[in-house]
């Protein structure tokens, strides 16, 4: 701490040294609780090329920020700039992100924090994930796809208790039902009461503009609505059809939902009157609704969105009210479909949005804690990773790849070569392999302790062993050792949702888990990162899941369907299974790296929905490993050994000439290797510490999306 004697003269000559001297000295002294330096925001400089056409990294010494949507990063820039700290951004650009990107995160939905104190050289986690209402618990349900109280019976015929609540997932998974108690607004606030600077009151005003004064619909948004001709299917990798996007597709791809712009909350702002597609790229769309919603939580702070009577928990609880009943009192519960379909998975039957109502209660927002974790931690290729642990898998699945990498000499081979995506390939495919069996809520799990063997180096060696020049058939699932349970029995989580033999097999076919596929999008959620004038750093991940989540808005709002991530049956059902309170497993993997002096060398993480810890990987390599500008390392082509159960390699439409030579050299085949569409959506800072000079920032975000760094 700096002596009252001396500190008024350091004061005085605060901004300056920030201008003129070293960085390091000044944020030594800044440090000591002194007043906030301020800058003028016009030394915010935005991204070259962005948003869409960025190919090179945004230079800057003092601050930066990336993100998603570069009007989110100038908010952040602007917050900065003003003397905020990389929380203080943070909430800002939340808040935009809320309003031009309403279909990827929100405050609605949930968000994981890596956080970089740079007075201690911590780095600590907090979770924010959306949770399961208290009473999903009801009628013996193990799943959210299952009648859990009488006025269900209306939702869909035939059915009792217990039964089936829609012939397919999606349609529930699409819905009320799927919605988790929203936790963003209380984790931002969390880390904000710990390290913020700035006045709560001071971050939110660049966005309630946006949304009260209207805000430029992006050619993104629109793509989430309406297929222009150059969307690539997920699974397939093929081209989709011109025209509106389903809200979701079963796995036989012989089945859809309705459009999106024929959900009535998103057709009422973002779609022409009739829903039959999504307003132009360029229109201004403005939500009121959101506006005032966050004007409440600006001036009450985060109390205001969780006071159970308040008017943002009545809200959404009334939106959820108006799927069960109509004014008239009559059930206006639906969940059925079409009961023929063409060849091609299209009906001249009208396909209905699922109306199946949430069973949150006001209590739920009472009792909803952000709760901070225990970072996991691995040192691969010269530097410190810190990812999130469970019930992300994203961490785990992040450090084990690396891990397994650095074990079979990676860096000795060309970046983006076809022996290179081979090994980072057969690495996700064993790393996603475990995470589907172990890994779940630690709150009703050992699942920390069997993710401590998963990192330990006997583990890593023996999983090591299995990655050979010739691609593994099929992905042997691990085995723990030294006492470790590997049979994922746990009988805390089978007493606490009563898993037992007799409940599994009473459970209607129809819900039963995919065998497998992919059963979500990949290219959902949004990613932000963040450092400051100190030199704390955040790294960010948002979402409401899935795109536009339950397709349902309240006080502005879209809401979360994140309940769609419990495991319904299966592998990693034991661990990830529905339940009162609940937090399922997700793909975030928010992560900050430090180099061997204990000094900041990445920040970053991504959005993309299963695939989330290979981008991660992706941008590591490319920027620590291989010394690629990480705009480079971003834009570079994608990969993913999360396709499905089987763990099939997948490659992104432009790696598609490399198809042929991992048949050839590494005896790849149909069943171990897919195209597909992998859009991504990395934020990140790469640090380079260059002497005298201090650190060096190198701010970047996914040209696939709206986004880009803002920073000087």
């Amino acid at each position: 701490m700096v002596s009252t004697k001396h500190s008024s003269s350091i004061r005085d000559g605060l901004a300056a040294c920030l201008v003129l001297l070293s960085l390091a000295t000044c944020r030594a002294v800044c440090a000591a609780d002194l007043p906030v330096p301020s800058f003028s925001a016009s030394l915010c400089q935005p991204q070259l090329g962005a948003p869409y056409a960025q190919t090179a990294a945004l230079t800057g010494r003092r601050v930066m920020v990336a993100s998603a949507d570069v009007q989110a990063s100038a908010a952040g820039c602007k917050v900065l700039a003003q003397g905020g700290s990389a929380i203080d951004a943070a909430v800002a650009v939340q808040a935009v992100l809320g309003v031009v990107e309403p279909f990827a995160s929100g405050l609605g939905g949930g968000s994981v924090i890596s956080y970089f104190d740079a007075a201690t050289g911590r780095v600590r986690v907090f979770d924010g994930l959306a949770t399961a209402p208290a009473a999903v618990g009801v009628a013996g349900t193990t799943s959210i796809y299952q009648m859990a109280v009488p006025s269900d019976l209306e939702c869909r015929s035939g059915q009792a208790l217990g039964g089936s609540l829609s012939a397919y997932q999606a349609h529930t998974d699409i819905s009320g039902r799927a919605t988790g108690v929203p936790g963003t607004v209380k984790v931002l606030d969390l880390v904000h009461q710990a390290h913020g600077r700035l006045p709560w009151r001071h971050l939110w005003d660049d966005a309630i503009g946006l949304a009260r004064d209207g805000f430029r619909l992006s050619p993104y948004l629109y793509a989430t609505l309406h297929n222009p001709g150059q969307t690539s299917d997920d699974e397939t990798g093929d081209l989709l059809k011109v025209g509106g996007v389903p809200a979701w597709w079963n796995l036989a791809r012989n089945r859809w939902g309705p459009l999106r712009c024929q959900y009535p909350d998103i057709r009422a702002r973002y779609c022409t009157v009739d829903g039959t597609r999504p307003l132009p790229p360029g229109t201004m769309v403005t939500n009121l609704e959101l506006a005032k919603t966050m004007a409440m939580v600006r001036d009450v702070g985060a109390a205001a969105f969780y006071q159970p009577d308040g008017p943002i928990a009545s809200a959404i609880l009334q939106r959820f009210q108006r799927d069960l009943r109509r004014p008239d009192g009559s059930p206006n519960c639906h969940s059925a479909l079409p009961d023929r379909y063409n060849a091609d998975g299209s009906t001249s039957t009208p396909i209905v949005p699922a109306r199946i109502p949430s069973l949150m209660a006001a209590a739920d927002f009472t009792d909803y804690q952000a709760v901070e974790r225990m970072p996991l931690v691995g040192q691969h290729f010269g530097v410190t990773v810190y990812a999130p642990p469970a019930p992300l898998f994203g961490g785990l699945v992040t450090l084990q790849s690396l891990a397994l990498l650095e074990r079979k000499h990676l860096a000795r081979l060309a970046f983006g070569t076809a022996p290179f995506y081979h090994l980072a390939g057969e690495a996700s495919r064993l790393a996603n392999a475990d995470r589907r069996q172990f890994v779940g809520d630690p709150s009703v799990s050992n699942v920390d302790q069997l993710v401590r063997a998963l990192l330990s180096s006997s583990y890593l060696d023996a999983r090591a062993a299995l990655i050979t020049d010739a691609a593994l058939g099929t992905v042997p699932a691990g085995r723990l050792a030294d006492g470790i349970p590997d049979d994922r029995a746990i009988e805390s989580v089978r007493a606490s949702v009563s898993l037992g033999t007799a409940a599994i097999a009473a459970r209607p076919a129809e819900i039963a888990e995919p065998p497998s596929g992919q059963g979500e999008e990949w290219n959902t959620t949004s990613s932000l990162a963040i450092i400051d004038v100190w030199g704390n750093a955040l790294a960010m991940t948002t979402t409401i899941n899935t795109h536009w989540g339950a397709h349902m808005e309240a006080a502005g709002m879209m809401l979360n369907n994140a309940m769609s991530n419990f495991s319904a049956g299966g592998v990693g059902r034991d661990v990830n299974g529905y339940g009162p309170n609940r937090r399922p497993r997700s793909s975030i993997a928010p992560a900050i790296a430090l180099d061997a002096g204990g000094r900041l060398r990445l920040v970053w993480g991504a959005a993309g929905g299963g695939p989330i810890p290979d981008y991660i990987v992706k941008a590591f390599l490319g920027d620590v490993v291989y010394g690629l500008d990480l705009q480079a390392a971003i834009n570079a082509g994608n990969w993913t050994g999360q396709g499905s159960a089987a763990s099939v390699l997948q490659l992104d439409r432009s790696l598609s000439g490399m198809m042929s030579v991992l048949r050839e050299r590494h005896g790849h085949d149909a069943n171990t290797l897919g195209v597909t569409g992998l859009n991504s959506g990395v934020a990140g800072i790469s640090v380079i510490h260059d002497g005298p000079g201090g650190p060096l920032y190198r701010g970047a975000a996914d040209a696939r999306r709206a986004g880009g760094a803002n920073g000087f």
